[in-house]
């Protein structure tokens, strides 16, 4: 597991390496660490907005130490991650353009929402707002009981609205959709917390 220090230094170091102005976007556990809503994370999600991005990217990664590894957990292979890193430390990262694990678009609306963390370099780092992260952490593999807690930190004073328009305009396969519906349902019963979409989502017979 690593911490915020951590993650800031990994950052800065490939930052520094940056040739041109480009802005990534943190999602999952890492957004949350350099939020202060959670003490550590076993790796790092970060989207781009286009394949340019992403290559400039890698090739920094390379100069700061980082490999491409050859035995990949099953946890990351389900993923749909456009490139993988790992460096000596066993410090992890899935970098995806534009679209998460095959599901949600990186969208206007998560962009505008979105606050930056901190520049290193050119590198403009950006963390996704609470909603989105608890969108995505709602969109993950079901049963992936360690998102619940996570989704349970980042609960309290919700944009419910902002997380069911967002929901509504990335047009989601239904069986998407009912995935998520679901897993807001686990969510409710679990911690017996209201989730003021759950019931609309439900009428809709998703």
């Amino acid at each position: 597991m690593f911490d915020a220090k951590y993650i800031d230094a990994e950052l800065d170091k490939t930052g520094s390496r940056i040739k041109r102005p480009i802005s990534i976007y943190l999602i999952g556990g890492c957004a949350m660490s350099l939020r202060g809503l959670k003490e550590s994370t076993k790796d790092i999600d970060i989207v781009f907005k286009d394949d340019k991005d992403c290559e400039l990217f890698c090739d920094a990664m390379f100069g700061a130490e980082y490999h491409q590894p050859y035995a990949m957990k099953s946890e990351h292979e389900k993923l749909q991650a456009a490139k993988m890193f790992e460096n000596k430390d066993g410090f992890h990262l899935d970098l995806f353009v534009k679209k998460v694990i095959g599901k949600l678009e990186l969208s206007k609306g998560m962009i505008t929402r979105a606050d930056l963390f901190k520049s290193y370099g050119d590198l403009s780092v950006y963390l996704l707002s609470r909603e989105d992260v608890f969108l995505f952490k709602g969109l993950a593999s079901e049963g992936r009981k360690r998102d619940l807690p996570d989704m349970r930190v980042l609960y309290p004073n919700l944009d419910w609205k902002a997380i069911e328009e967002e929901l509504a305009s990335q047009r989601l396969a239904a069986d998407l959709t009912g995935l998520f519906v679901r897993r807001l349902a686990e969510f409710r019963d679990t911690y017996k917390l209201d989730v003021p979409i759950l019931a609309k989502l439900q009428k809709k017979g998703l």
